[in-house]
């Protein structure tokens, strides 16, 4: 498959992705939480234990400035606290709080309806396909993520051994 098919595909997509995912769900989110916000939420849960502040600002592809305001407001709402690493004291971790988890829990249960009433109205053959689709996109970009934190650790072990 040609790039500038992708590209294409891509591209046309958006206007429709938009609308009917990203719209609403920056509608759903409570005033108190910003869409970065919520992204450190659900990647500290992806991540289950604890995450430095270095690793989450490149997971997220932010800035250490912007993420240390982002963990400050998470830790200010309770939804995440910083941890010393008990292997090197001068590294912070943060870790998901269990009203991180808990708000997580409540947005899929209670604020997410929107997308089942999407769900409701395809037919069994698009659920399964907009499901498999959802898989592989989210497979992609974790892999794709891998590369990149190991292409990082690559260059770091040989920018040190220089």
């Amino acid at each position: 498959m040609k790039t500038s098919e992708l590209q294409e595909l891509l591209l046309a997509t958006m206007p429709q992705w938009h609308y009917w995912i990203d719209k609403p769900f920056k509608s759903l989110l409570d005033d108190s939480i910003s869409l970065s916000m919520y992204y450190c939420i659900q990647i500290l849960k992806e991540h289950g234990e604890s995450m430095t502040m270095t690793e989450l600002a490149r997971f997220t592809h932010s800035p250490k400035q912007q993420m240390t305001k982002t963990v400050d407001r998470l830790t200010e709402c309770c939804f995440a606290e910083r941890i010393s690493d008990p292997s090197d004291r001068r590294i912070v971790r943060l870790k998901l709080t269990q009203k991180g988890k808990n708000y997580i829990e409540h947005f899929l249960s209670e604020k997410a309806v929107y997308y089942q009433s999407m769900f409701d109205e395809m037919t069994p053959e698009e659920r399964e396909d907009f499901y498999q689709a959802l898989q592989t996109l989210h497979g992609c970009f974790c892999n794709m993520h891998k590369r990149k934190q190991n292409q990082s650790k690559s260059e770091k072990d040989a920018s040190k051994n220089h």
